[in-house]
């Protein structure tokens, strides 16, 4: 499983796919608390589009424009599950655990 610190977190989706489909398991090294915002929040969104989600006057109260490492896991996550049907989260095991199967959409 690759590893993935905090200070790396803000990589391009692509690269966060790439590791995904090379060890099916990328686990996130942060904190408890972003890891209960993203989860919230990612509940939240439920099937909407990211870009859907982030444009709704509801949204603008988690000033996600002020949140670089919230703002990256939510993209992140919408890119690979529209490519990745299987995608599942992981919170606090004891970190933040994605995982995809090997079938692409």
């Amino acid at each position: 499983m690759q590893k993935v610190p905090v200070n790396r977190l803000l990589i391009q989706p692509t690269v966060q796919l790439k590791w995904l489909e090379q060890h099916k398991r990328i686990e996130f090294l942060v904190s408890a608390r972003l890891q209960s915002e993203f989860l919230w929040l990612w509940r939240k969104m439920g099937s909407q589009r990211f870009s859907e989600f982030v444009v709704q006057k509801e949204t603008e109260a988690y000033e996600l424009y002020n949140n670089d490492h919230l703002f990256a896991l939510l993209t992140g996550a919408d890119y690979i599950r529209a490519l990745y049907p299987s995608f599942a989260v992981e919170c606090h095991q004891p970190n933040l655990v994605w995982s995809i199967e090997s079938k692409r959409a």
